[in-house]
C-alpha cells in the first residue's frame, strides 16, 4: 500500500479525545506516535505491560491533584495506528479532559487533526482506504442498515471483492502485455476469450453499479410526507402511524400552521415521516399562506408523498400524478375505491400502509451494494474502461490500446482501496476523504 504522507508533521505524537463527547462518564484520551510513552510516563508512572488495563494515577497538573484512569500501552505495530498508543480512560467532564490534553501538549504532543489517527493506520497498513471510510460511516451511520453496511465495510468484505476483480483485470492486462512483441501469434481465439473474460469482468462491476441506488437507500432515511387538502385528516393519520400524539388534531381547517416530522420505522425500514399544512388555492391568514409554502418544499424534496383527501368530502384540486394515493375518514364512508383507504380512529388500513410505504421507498430487492459514493465512481470509471477495452478487441484495435485500457480499469479499483501497484493515491484524494472525520478519529 503507497500513499502520499500528510503534509503536517507526520512523525510527531499526537493526542486526542477517541470517544464521542467528554461529557460522557468515561473518556478515552489517545495519544500515537513515537514519544507516546515518554510522553506519558511523567504524569502516570510506568507503564502497564502491553495491551493490559491497569489503574493509575494521572498528576495533570503542578498542584499535585490527581485523576483516576485506567491506562493501555499498546506498542506499534500491533496497534490501531501501527505506531505506538497509549490510551488514558480517565473520568470525563470537559474540564477534567481538557486538563489531560492540555497537559501531554505541554510535554510536546501535538493536536490530532481530523481522521488523523484513522490516517495513520492507513498510512502504516493495518486499514485499506475502504476500511478507513467505513469508520467514518459507522460514526455518521443515521439508520440500522447502515450501522451494518459500515461495519461490513470496516471488516473488508468490499476490499475482498474490489481487490479480487482487481488482481483479475491486471492478470489479463499482463497476459495481452506479454503478447506485445509477438502479435502475430495472437489467434482469434485468444481474442475470443479476452473478451469474454473482459465482458465477465465489467459485468461484476456494472451489478455494483446497479445495486448502488439500493445500498444508499438502505443507509439513507427516505423522507415521506403527507400532503393534502386541509382537514383531510394528515394530522390524526401522521399520530396513528406513529402510534402516539405528535400532531395537533382539530376540525378547523389550517389547524397545522408548519411541517412537523418524526422517526418511524415499518418493516425493519427507518423513514422521517412529515406531516404537512393543507395545501388551498386561496387563503387571506398570511401565517397560513406561509405554512402552505413550506408544505410544497416538502413535497418537492420528498422521495414518497402520500396524498390524503378524505372518503366524507370531495376535492376540487386533481391529485398530484405520483405518490401514494390514499383516502382518509373510511370509517365515514368510501368515495375513491380504488385508492387505499384508511382510518385512523379506527385503526382500518394502516398496516396496508405501513407496508405499502415501506415496499415503495424500498424499491426493487435488488441486494444492496456497501460502496460509498465514492466507490461507486471509481467503479463507473472502470467498468468504462473496460467497455473501451473490449470494443478496442473487438475491432481488431493495436493490443498497446487495449492494454492501456486495462490499466485505466486496475487503476480506478485500486482506488478503492487504496492498493494500487501503479502509483501513490494522490494527497488530494486522501485529503479528501480524511477530512470529513471527527477529531480523535
Amino acid at each position: 500500500m503507497t500513499s502520499k504522507r500528510p503534509p503536517a508533521d507526520p512523525d510527531s505524537t499526537i493526542v486526542g479525545v477517541a470517544t464521542g463527547t467528554p461529557d460522557g462518564g468515561v473518556a478515552i484520551v489517545r495519544l500515537s506516535g513515537p514519544e507516546a510513552r515518554s510522553l506519558v510516563e511523567p504524569l502516570i508512572g510506568t507503564l502497564p505491560a502491553p495491551r493490559l488495563l491497569a489503574r493509575r494515577r494521572v498528576l495533570d497538573s503542578s498542584d499535585g491533584s490527581p485523576d483516576d484512569a485506567l491506562v493501555v500501552w499498546m506498542p506499534g505495530p500491533r496497534s490501531f495506528t501501527g505506531e505506538d498508543v497509549v490510551e488514558l480512560h480517565v473520568h470525563a467532564g470537559a474540564r477534567n479532559v481538557g486538563r489531560i490534553v492540555a497537559a501531554l501538549q505541554e510535554r510536546g504532543a501535538r493536536a490530532a487533526g481530523p481522521g488523523e489517527f484513522t490516517r495513520r493506520a492507513f498510512e502504516h497498513g493495518r486499514l485499506s482506504l475502504e476500511q478507513a471510510e467505513g469508520i467514518a460511516a459507522l460514526i455518521a451511520a443515521r439508520t440500522s442498515a447502515a450501522i451494518d453496511q459500515a461495519r461490513r465495510l470496516v471488516a473488508g468484505e468490499l476490499g475482498r471483492e474490489v481487490e479480487a476483480l482487481r488482481s483479475a483485470v491486471g492478470d489479463l492486462r499482463a497476459e495481452i502485455e506479454a503478447n506485445l512483441d509477438f502479435p502475430e501469434d495472437v489467434t482469434d481465439g485468444d481474442v475470443s476469450r479476452w473478451r469474454e473474460e473482459l465482458l465477465r469482468h465489467e459485468a461484476t462491476a456494472r451489478a455494483w453499479l446497479g445495486s448502488f441506488a439500493a445500498g444508499q437507500r438502505a443507509r439513507e432515511r427516505a423522507r415521506v410526507v403527507i400532503a393534502g387538502p386541509p382537514n383531510a385528516g394528515k394530522s390524526a393519520l401522521f399520530n396513528a402511524l406513529l402510534g402516539r400524539s405528535r400532531a395537533i388534531v382539530s376540525p378547523t381547517p389550517g389547524t397545522t400552521r408548519d411541517y412537523v416530522e418524526a422517526e418511524l420505522e415499518l418493516d425493519g425500514l427507518e423513514v422521517v415521516l412529515v406531516d404537512t399544512a393543507g395545501l388551498r388555492q386561496a387563503t387571506s391568514d398570511s401565517i397560513e399562506h406561509e405554512g402552505i409554502g413550506r408544505s410544497r418544499e416538502q413535497i418537492a424534496g420528498a422521495e414518497l408523498v402520500v396524498w390524503l383527501e378524505p372518503a366524507d368530502t370531495a376535492t376540487a384540486d386533481a391529485p398530484p400524478s405520483s405518490g401514494l394515493r390514499v383516502e382518509s375518514k373510511r370509517d365515514l364512508g368510501r368515495r375513491r375505491p380504488d385508492w387505499l383507504g384508511v382510518s385512523a380512529q379506527t385503526g382500518e388500513g394502516l398496516a396496508a400502509l405501513r407496508s405499502e410505504i415501506a415496499g415503495l421507498v424500498r424499491g426493487d430487492e435488488t441486494a444492496p451494494w456497501i460502496g460509498l459514493a465514492r466507490h461507486r465512481d471509481r467503479a463507473s470509471d472502470a467498468a468504462a474502461a473496460m467497455a473501451s477495452a473490449s470494443s478496442l478487441l473487438a475491432t481488431a484495435a493495436p493490443l498497446e490500446l487495449v492494454a492501456f485500457e486495462l490499466g485505466v480499469a486496475e487503476r480506478q479499483l485500486a482506488e478503492i482501496t487504496g492498493r494500487d501497484a501503479l502509483g501513490p493515491i494522490g494527497e488530494d484524494v486522501l485529503a479528501r476523504i480524511f477530512s470529513q472525520f471527527c477529531i480523535g478519529k
